[in-house]
Parts: C-alpha cells; sequence; structure tokens
C-alpha cells in the first residue's frame, strides 16, 4: 500500500515539473531583454543617481552593459534616465564587443534602447566611428550613427551622413545624402 501512495505522489511530482516546464519554454512570454541593475551608488536630490551601472541580457545571449557617472530620471516618464558621461558595450554572441563613449544619453529602462549624443566614440574591431548621435534599437537588433559621421579603419577615412549596423548579421550600410559631400581618404 505504502508503495503505491510513493509511486502516486512520485508521478504527480514528474507530472507537475512536466507542465512547469512546458509553460516556462512554451507559454511563458520572455522580455526582450532582462535587466539587472548592478550598481547605483548614491542618490544626490529626487530624482538624481550617480555612478549607475545597468546590465542586460536578450533571448538569443547579447550582453549590453552601460555606466554613467550621473543619471537623472524624466517626471514625467519614469522608463527614461539621462545620463552624462556615459559609456556602454555591447557583447555580441561570438564574443566581440562593440564599445561607445558618450557625453549625454536617452537610457529606456524598459526596452534598453538608448539614445547617446555629443562626442561619441563608438569602437568596433578595427573600426572607429565618431559623430554627435548614435541610437541602438534593441528590438529590430540596429545600431545607427549620424550627424558629423567619420569613420576610420585600416584602410580609409570617410566623412558620412549615416550609419546602420545589424547587431544580429554584422552587416553595415553607410548613407550619403549628398554625394558631393561624400570625402574618402586612403590611409598611409
Amino acid at each position: 500500500m505504502r508503495k503505491k501512495i510513493f509511486i502516486q505522489i512520485f508521478l504527480s511530482l514528474i507530472v507537475f515539473l512536466l507542465f512547469l516546464s512546458v509553460y516556462q519554454i512554451y507559454l511563458k512570454k520572455p522580455s526582450e531583454l532582462e535587466e539587472t541593475p548592478i550598481k547605483i551608488e548614491i542618490e544626490d536630490k529626487k530624482n538624481n543617481i550617480v555612478n549607475i551601472t545597468y546590465e542586460s541580457v536578450d533571448n538569443s545571449g547579447r550582453k549590453y552593459i552601460i555606466n554613467a557617472e550621473e543619471g537623472t530620471f524624466d517626471e514625467k516618464r519614469q522608463d527614461l534616465i539621462y545620463m552624462i558621461n556615459v559609456n556602454a558595450k555591447i557583447i555580441l554572441l561570438d564574443g566581440s564587443v562593440i564599445y561607445i563613449e558618450s557625453l549625454n544619453a536617452e537610457y529606456n529602462n524598459i526596452n534598453y534602447d538608448t539614445k547617446f549624443q555629443n562626442n561619441i566614440n563608438l569602437k568596433f574591431l578595427e573600426n572607429d566611428i565618431f559623430c554627435n548621435n548614435l541610437n541602438i534599437f534593441f528590438k529590430d537588433n540596429l545600431l545607427e550613427a549620424y550627424n558629423d559621421l567619420t569613420y576610420k579603419n585600416s584602410d580609409i577615412i570617410m566623412e558620412a551622413d549615416k550609419v546602420e549596423f545589424n547587431l544580429l548579421t554584422k552587416n553595415s550600410k553607410i548613407f550619403n545624402f549628398n554625394e558631393n559631400k561624400v570625402k574618402i581618404k586612403k590611409r598611409n
């Protein structure tokens, strides 16, 4: 009799674990990125924070880390944080890293999209991009850089209007809206 009860409890537990696994894998809607605020040191004023770091990982395993010396929450839109002296990195699936520095950024703590502004420097492998605006849209797997854009690698220096970079395929598109404006110099 005890053996029968033990087997029934054991089978019930297995069925429960099976249902839980199916729910976790197939039915639960995962968020695009899962975020963990790593460090928030001191709260200055009502909406200001200093030395802030956010770390996010998307469903495919890419990691996004953004640091700022200072951040201010928008009172009207609590999902936005305006950051000063910003460093960020995106660690792609193959382990390569995109590094971004800027004076300012607008970070959305719901969808993790980020709009960098002013004196931006992006480094990826042997490529450098300098510009005044750079946006990351994680849902679209898109990084776009524009305004006073200069692209440098080991072979060339180029001025363009806009560069788009696909975070999944690593393909990039370079746009020049005025062909007279294109300037490409070969590096020595």
